[in-house]
């Protein structure tokens, strides 16, 4: 391989001798100490290889020994430069691009970060650029250990994470911490109290005795069920109650609505900026100078991939959206409308475990807005488990 490597380097021929005395060639070959490869007799004729310089010294010596010499095949770096030689411009192009090519790939051109779900994807990218991990970065300032320790201090929830330098890509795989289940224990005596004030409309008691029953009405903190069991010979026994007390309670949401008010809404109006981002240099090829008085953005990246490999070239376009003040009054009707969409979120999500027994809503009007308030009763689980020692 080496002497291969060598050889085009320098540059060698392929060569056909003919005539009546071909083996003369190969005695002046020996004679000149001129080295000859792959030399194969054929009929009449004779091929090898040498390299360039010495085909060019043996070429007056065959002339004369009646050996006719024809070349059939150049190979090697002088061939090739003198071929290009009239447009110099390309060898000296592919030399300093592998020139760049080398300098550049002991940078940061790409990170991704995989195995975030919960964790927001904008945090740990903050933090890996405080830690100098980002597109530009020279692979040589990171230290994969040092930038694993400070993110798991300072991310909540992220339980692992390993970073990887491949090529110009740094690989941020995560893992997040998962929450050990609750697994009550039923060996620890405890009590079922009232989470809620509220009047009793249903008791089911697995374990425990009740001390309330159906139309009782009870207060926050008061006992519902008792895990304490005493037994005929005076000696009580602790259980770990377990119990569904269901009551109704009251509840009250209240909502204002101002007769006038204003928000801002998006136009069908905008503007798109691009620019030209170059190994973490942007350059805006945009002619767009119009701005709004009003107005918001979103960007969007779009960087050139070879075989799924992100390459430091891409186009990031700004787009400007025109948003316009709209000053709305509202009137009776809308305002009844606006309160049954938030009467419906507050049902759907705020008491989605509770069952409404009975709903009154009352309607002001003032000077500024109206003025809503929902009384509820609303049926729920009211029992609450509450531990207690047995010396209590």
């Amino acid at each position: 391989m080496l002497v291969e490597l060598v050889r085009l380097l320098r540059g060698y021929v392929i060569f056909e001798a003919g005539g009546n005395f071909t083996e003369r060639l190969l005695n002046i070959t020996s004679q000149r100490g001129i080295v000859l490869w792959n030399a194969t007799p054929q009929p009449g004729l004779l091929t090898g290889a040498m390299s360039a310089a010495e085909y060019r010294r043996i070429r007056p010596v065959a002339r004369k020994a009646r050996v006719r010499l024809r070349i059939k095949q150049k190979r090697g770096l002088p061939f090739f430069v003198k071929k290009y030689k009239p447009r110099i411009g390309i060898p000296i192009g592919g030399a300093l691009g592998l020139v760049l090519m080398l300098v550049l790939s002991n940078f940061i051109w790409t990170v991704n970060i995989s195995g975030a779900e919960h964790i927001s994807n904008a945090e740990v990218v903050r933090a890996l650029e405080e830690n100098g991990v980002n597109v530009g970065a020279y692979k040589g300032s990171i230290d994969p250990a040092a930038v694993k320790r400070d993110l798991l201090l300072k991310i909540d929830g992220l339980g692992w994470m390993s970073v990887n330098l491949t090529g110009s890509t740094a690989q941020i795989e995560l893992k997040e911490m998962t929450d050990r289940p609750e697994t009550g224990s039923t060996q620890i005596p405890c009590n079922i109290k009232a989470a809620k004030d509220g009047v009793i409309t249903r008791v089911n008691a697995k374990t425990g005795i009740s001390v309330v029953k159906k139309g009782s009405g009870v207060t926050r903190g008061e006992l519902l069920v008792s895990g304490v069991v005493p037994s005929e010979n005076g000696i009580n026994s602790y259980l770990h109650a377990e119990a569904e007390v269901y009551a109704d309670v009251i509840s009250k949401l209240e909502i204002k609505i101002p007769k006038s008010y204003e928000y801002y809404f998006l136009t069908e109006n905008y503007i798109d900026r691009r620019r030209l981002s170059l190994f973490g240099i942007e350059l805006p090829f945009s002619a767009s100078f119009q701005a709004f008085e009003n107005s918001v953005f979103y960007q969007r990246d779009k960087n050139l991939r070879v075989n799924n490999t992100v390459l430091p070239l891409g186009i990031k376009t700004q787009t400007e959206c025109e948003a316009e003040l709209l000053r709305v009054d509202c009137d009776k009707e809308s305002a009844e409308k606006i309160c049954a969409n938030e009467l419906a979120l507050y049902e759907a999500f705020k008491n989605g475990d509770s069952s409404i027994a009975d709903r009154t809503i009352k309607i002001t009007e003032d000077k500024t807005g109206f003025d809503f308030t929902a009384d509820y009763i609303l049926n729920e689980n009211i029992a609450q488990s509450v531990d207690f020692s047995v010396t209590e």
